[in-house]
């Protein structure tokens, strides 16, 4: 007999792999990562595990390198976050426009998302090393400095530039987004408005940024989320120094779970951080009225 299914019955056959990735990968981890906050659990004796509250999220309040990472993770993401949106759509604004070869251009400008991180945080070591470094050969030779800076041994330096690493590797992700978005305004709306004397500032600010207003809500969301979390960048870079001047608090969980091996406290500081990002979202999803016109129709 030939097997016949509904429009429905398919649909969730489609949807199922999906259902049952999401169920692996992220509820049972973010379930299990809450399980191991209220437990103290040794890897070296993972049969031991008594419950013990709240003790170790006391434990990450109480302790001042938690305000501290966490004081690094809003400078490092904030930074990040600003200059990746204001740059991407600076880009994307250039590549929307209809000029030869541009698309070898848009191309090019893929190679830092593709690159592995590992890659890039390697050799941003040697381009930024205080000795041999061609930055500071550079700068150097072009009068900018008068002797080599120590870009990772320098506090403020070193966070400076695990910025600019995040920046040059992020950014074309905000750029093929915005760009996507660009491609879709009706251009009998700049039509329009030249016919009535506006200007591209003015185009820019009363037609372009409206446009773009949902977009960059979630690109905002997405890679504030993004940078956040992200641990392998300034690892490899860094390892959170000179001192703690480039500690965030993945680096603060990955210490807390493999180096002192309290798998209960790095839990309890990954559940932390995942309150923080909620919260900041749901507030930023309010401000900025992302879907509210939506609702509203």
């Amino acid at each position: 007999m030939r097997l016949r299914l509904t429009d429905r019955q398919v649909g969730v056959l489609f949807m199922l792999p999906f259902l049952v990735a999401l169920l692996l990968f992220l509820v049972w981890p973010i379930a299990e990562a809450v399980r191991l906050s209220f437990v103290r659990y040794n890897p070296l004796r993972p049969e031991v595990q008594p419950f013990v509250g709240l003790d170790n999220y006391r434990f990450i309040l109480a302790d001042p390198l938690f305000w501290e990472s966490f004081h690094q993770a809003l400078i490092w993401t904030g930074w990040s976050t600003f200059f990746q949106a204001v740059i991407g759509v600076g880009l994307a604004l250039l590549l929307h426009q209809p000029l030869r070869g541009i698309n070898a251009f848009r191309g090019l400008l893929l190679f830092p998302y593709i690159v592995p991180t590992v890659v890039i945080a390697l050799n941003w070591r040697w381009l930024f090393n205080s000795e041999i470094g061609i930055v500071n050969h550079l700068l150097l030779q072009a009068g900018i400095i008068a002797e080599p800076v120590a870009w990772l041994s320098t506090p403020d330096m070193a966070m400076a530039s695990a910025i600019l690493l995040n920046v040059w590797k992020y950014t074309p992700f905000v750029v093929i987004v915005v760009l996507a978005r660009l491609q879709t305004i009706p251009t009998e709306l700049y039509d329009a408005a030249k016919v009535d004397g506006a200007g591209a500032l003015r185009r820019f600010r009363d037609i372009t940024l409206p446009q773009l207003a949902e977009v960059l809500a979630v690109v905002v969301v997405f890679r504030t989320i993004w940078t956040f979390n992200k641990f392998e960048e300034i690892f490899l870079l860094t390892r959170g120094g000179p001192g703690t001047s480039t500690y965030n608090l993945a680096l603060y969980a990955y210490d807390q779970s493999i180096a002192n091996l309290r798998m209960g406290v790095g839990a309890a500081a990954g559940v932390l951080m995942l309150l923080v990002l909620l919260v900041a979202s749901f507030l930023y999803i309010r401000l900025t009225g992302f879907g509210r016109e939506d609702r509203a129709a």
